[in-house]
């Protein structure tokens, strides 16, 4: 999967600010929310004091390290908070930020004989990280297409650079991109499979606070989930604009990223949104943890509504998780 975390390296509610990272900032399109507030502002007029986005690896040591630095903000994998919690960790979801992961897709080389993911059998495919999205991903592929372990061996290269790096050494067959890497590469790749195509909306990050931040800090982590929220709908209603700002952000080119943000804006995973305003939506989160049960994860039997707190978010966007 892809993390997101959002680290205050000088979380002490002081005029000095903090930093909020994001891993795969600057090469995955999810975070571009997060470049929008800070551009435009928004975390300021809500009453956020991020001064400035750094990028990260991800990974489940971002969770840890929110906790051992009384950080206050991470938005990560389901599974790797969870996993957290069945450790011993005080940890709250406060909102869920991207509902799909329709910005994933399988690629191969160009020059690859492989056709479609039923041709992956005695194949290596990558993923980020351990307990990621993208390697929950990978498992519901091989599902899906009637694989049994070990028909298809999965391999952990970290940033999507390295996952093209392995892939052009043939160290591996096939690799999971996020937009807009798969983009700004596709001269010398072939998607071959996108998951938007394959499957309904699964949840892709959710955001989460210690117990400690959650019962100290509660009107900033309302600011910033204010300030996502008003990115979002920015990035909706301005596309143009938008994309202009999260091209000089990740210095990329302008065209491509804008003709990645139509993709994600008009081509949801069967009709629910990439973005979220924050609010949940109970089926893709389902759908994740059904995923992890796939990647055999103990925390996958783990009651994730148990650990949702609606009170950070405004009450229009406050849901019944059902059951």
């Amino acid at each position: 999967m892809r993390w997101l975390v959002l680290a205050a390296l000088l979380w002490s509610g002081t005029a000095l600010g903090y930093e909020i990272s994001v891993p795969n900032y600057g090469s995955s399109i999810s975070g571009v929310p997060f470049a929008i507030a800070l551009e435009r502002g928004f975390f300021k007029e809500e009453g956020a004091d991020v001064t400035a986005v750094r990028a990260t690896a991800g990974g489940s040591a971002d969770v840890r390290n929110m906790l051992a630095g009384d950080l206050p903000f991470v938005e990560s994998s389901l599974s790797g908070i969870l996993a957290a919690v069945k450790h011993g960790a005080d940890l709250k979801i406060i909102a869920e930020l991207s509902h799909s992961n329709a910005q994933f897709v399988w690629v191969v080389r160009k020059d690859s004989p492989l056709k479609g993911p039923a041709d992956l059998r005695g194949k290596k495919i990558s993923f980020t990280t351990p307990q990621s999205t993208s390697q929950g991903l990978d498992a519901l592929l091989l599902q899906k297409f009637g694989f049994a372990t070990g028909d298809v061996s999965l391999i952990a290269t970290g940033q999507y650079g390295a996952a093209i790096t392995a892939l052009e050494n043939h160290g591996v067959d096939a690799a999971i991109l996020a937009e807009p890497v798969y983009t700004l590469n596709q001269d010398k790749l072939r998607p071959l499979a996108w998951v938007r195509d394959l499957f309904p909306a699964i949840n892709n990050v959710v955001a989460v606070t210690s117990g400690k931040v959650a019962q100290e800090k509660p009107e900033e982590l309302r600011a910033i989930l204010r300030a996502h929220r008003r990115a979002v709908v920015f990035i909706a209603e301005h596309r143009d604009e938008a994309a202009a700002i999260a091209a000089k952000v990740y210095k990329l080119d302008v065209a491509a990223v804008r003709s990645v943000m139509d993709g994600l804006l008009d081509h949801a995973s069967g009709g629910v949104p990439f973005w979220s305003l924050g609010d949940f939506n109970p089926a893709d989160m389902d759908a994740m943890m059904a995923a992890m049960k796939l990647m055999g994860l103990p925390e996958s039997d783990a009651d994730w509504r148990r650990l949702v707190d609606q009170d950070f978010l405004p009450p229009d966007l406050r849901r019944d998780l059902g059951k």
